[in-house]
């Protein structure tokens, strides 16, 4: 017998969330609370790791995450019908992976996105799993692009070999998109190519 088996597959959830038209209404009034009540923003994309703030909209993006002075969205009373929501679909992506442990989020932030912004690739370590979840979209906004954690393979295999470590995976984001990925997972956003924002919510998670 002659089998060629890929191994180690990465586990990911992209899924719609229930009912989020209603969900994102409310998100994007909270969002508007958020940068309208205070005008410093983190300035992201090439400064995303400097705490750098700006009061300009028209920046490359601007977050209420400051590493400074960490701040989270899933203790902000305002949004805890957001993660209460999403909840039962994230301890059903676990049970599908056999995973009942208990989880806990540990800290969420909402970013703005337009024209022309784009976030560098990263990740999320030593943190579990992380999430997006896409409250406002449009055509050509910006994929999300994920790349193949088998760095080594970049020097050890031929080029156009299947399933080669430079292989990345593109996901066009819509209204009510939730991502959920392990924080290793290198990521980065493509530029918004529109005259319109474009509105997520990031969040990370802990397993035991």
């Amino acid at each position: 017998m002659k089998l060629i088996r890929p191994l180690f597959p990465v586990p990911t959830l992209e899924a719609i969330i229930d009912d989020y038209e209603t969900v994102n209404n409310k998100l994007i009034t909270e969002i508007d609370v958020i940068f309208n009540s205070d005008s410093k923003k983190r300035v992201l994309s090439h400064k995303w790791t400097i705490p750098t703030f700006t009061d300009e909209k028209d920046s490359l993006g601007y977050t209420n995450f400051d590493p400074t002075a960490p701040t989270s969205l899933t203790t902000d009373p305002n949004f805890k019908f957001f993660f209460d929501h999403l909840a039962p679909l994230i301890s059903e992506f676990f049970s599908q992976l056999d995973y009942y442990g208990p989880w806990q989020y540990v800290n969420g932030w909402a970013s703005v996105y337009p024209k022309g912004a784009w976030v560098p690739l990263h990740n999320h370590s030593p943190l579990h799993w992380s999430a997006a979840y896409y409250v406002k979209t449009h055509n050509d906004c910006g994929d999300i692009l994920f790349t193949d954690p088998k760095e080594y393979a970049l020097a050890n295999e031929p080029k156009n070999t299947k399933w080669r470590g430079d292989v990345g995976h593109a996901v066009t984001p819509t209204d009510g998109m939730l991502l959920i990925f392990p924080s290793y997972l290198k990521h980065e956003t493509l530029p918004n190519e529109v005259d319109k924002d474009r509105i997520i919510i990031s969040f990370n998670i802990l397993t035991e």
